[in-house]
């Protein structure tokens, strides 16, 4: 059986998907407008690098030409870095549904963080400990390099400077 995903559809559905996220994540405030005269001193956060986190893995999949089950990608990473973020236990409650948890418990242990049950149970979901520990599992490790690896075909997708790159070769195009 054929897969009929295009290349743009693939595109499609993982802008769908991190709207998806992008909508769980709650506002932040912005600093007020202040005059150029002004001698009030507000914080400014650093912008955002995009970066491949294991929430990112957790959605993608390999769209080759004839794959039937291109997920969960392998991960040969050879760059990782861990840069903390603000825990929210809120936000990772609500994310807890949307990932496929052998898809990350697999991905956890091929980068060596091998700390997660073999199942989620409903008193996980409550435990502040474990929710701090997903949390920095999914959007603290950032994978800079490296490859993801096709389970059916073995197709290497290369992650430069934190970037997957999922374009498919003329051939690989159902």
């Amino acid at each position: 059986m054929k897969n009929p995903i295009s290349q743009g559809k693939v595109v499609l559905m993982l802008l769908v998907g991190c709207l998806e996220i992008f909508s769980l994540i709650p506002p932040c405030s912005r600093p007020p407008r202040i005059p150029l005269n002004s001698t009030k001193k507000y914080h400014q956060h650093a912008p955002t690098t995009v970066v491949m986190r294991l929430i990112t893995h957790n959605m993608l999949k390999s769209n080759v030409k004839g794959v039937i089950n291109g997920f969960p990608l392998r991960i040969e990473a050879e760059k990782v870095e861990v840069k903390e973020t603000e825990f929210n236990s809120e936000f990772v409650q609500n994310l807890l549904p949307k990932v496929d948890w052998p898809a990350l418990r697999g991905a956890s242990k091929e980068l060596g963080m091998d700390e997660l049950p073999e199942e989620m149970d409903e008193a996980n979901k409550t435990d502040d400990s474990f929710l701090q520990l997903v949390h920095k599992l999914l959007l603290d490790v950032h994978v800079l390099e490296g490859s993801l690896v096709c389970p059916e075909t073995g197709r290497r997708f290369p992650i430069n400077n934190g970037i997957p790159n999922m374009l498919l070769h003329e051939d690989e195009v159902a």
